[in-house]
C-alpha cells in the first residue's frame, strides 16, 4: 500500500487486523525448491562471529525484529517473536511516498542449530514472494545470518521502477546484515 503521508500507528493496527484473512499474493512455493519460475531468487549470508553467546544474541535480535534497518520499521500487533499466522508490515519511505508492505509469517525454521522464520507477501505488498530470516550455528562454531528470498514486483510502480525497487531490496539486505553484525558484536 502506498501513502502520501506517514501512516499513523492506529491506522496501521487496523490494517494488520483487516489483513488477517487476506490470501498470499502469489501461488505458494517453497524456498527450499531449486526453481521459482518468474521470480528472482536471492541468498545472502554474513558471518556474525562464533560461539553460543553470539548465536543466542542473534536469535534474540531476530525475535525482537532488530534485523530491520533504521530507515524502516515493522508494524505488528505482537511485540516480539514471529508466530505462524502473524501479520506484519514493513513501513518505509521511498521517493517521498510511504510504502506499507504486509506479510504473513508462514512457518518457523527452528532446530538445534537454526533459528528463524519465513514470511510471505499479501496482496497490498509492492512485491510478491517469500523471505526467510535465519540464524545458523554451524558445526565449526561459526554463526551466520542468512536471508533467502524469491520475489518479483507486484505493484505497477515496482514494475515501472524495477531497477530502483531492486536497488532497495539489495540495500535492505546490506543494511540488515550490518545491523545484525552490530547487534551481535560480530566482526
Amino acid at each position: 500500500m502506498m501513502y502520501f503521508l506517514q501512516p499513523k500507528l492506529d491506522a496501521l493496527r487496523a490494517c494488520l487486523i483487516a489483513w488477517h484473512e487476506e490470501p498470499l499474493s502469489y501461488q505458494r512455493h517453497s524456498l527450499e525448491a531449486e526453481n521459482h519460475p518468474g521470480f528472482i531468487t536471492d541468498l545472502h549470508r554474513v558471518r556474525l562471529g562464533e560461539g553460543v553467546e553470539v548465536y543466542q544474541r542473534a536469535c534474540m535480535a531476530l525475535d525482537q525484529w532488530e534485523m530491520f534497518p533504521s530507515w524502516s520499521s515493522v508494524a505488528r500487533l505482537q511485540p516480539k517473536e514471529q508466530v505462524v499466522g502473524q501479520i506484519v508490515a514493513m513501513v518505509v519511505q521511498i521517493c517521498g511516498l510511504w510504502w506499507v508492505n504486509p506479510c504473513r509469517v508462514l512457518r518457523r525454521c527452528d532446530s538445534a542449530r537454526t533459528y528463524g522464520f519465513v514470511y510471505g507477501t499479501l496482496p497490498e505488498h509492492a512485491e510478491c514472494g517469500e523471505e526467510q530470516f535465519l540464524i545458523r550455528h554451524e558445526p565449526d562454531d561459526s554463526v551466520w545470518y542468512v536471508i533467502r528470498a524469491f520475489s518479483r514486483p507486484r505493484h505497477w510502480l515496482a514494475w515501472l521502477a524495477f531497477p530502483l525497487a531492486r536497488w532497495w531490496q539489495c540495500r535492505f539486505v546490506r543494511d540488515s546484515q550490518a545491523v545484525m553484525v552490530k547487534r551481535t558484536g560480530g566482526h
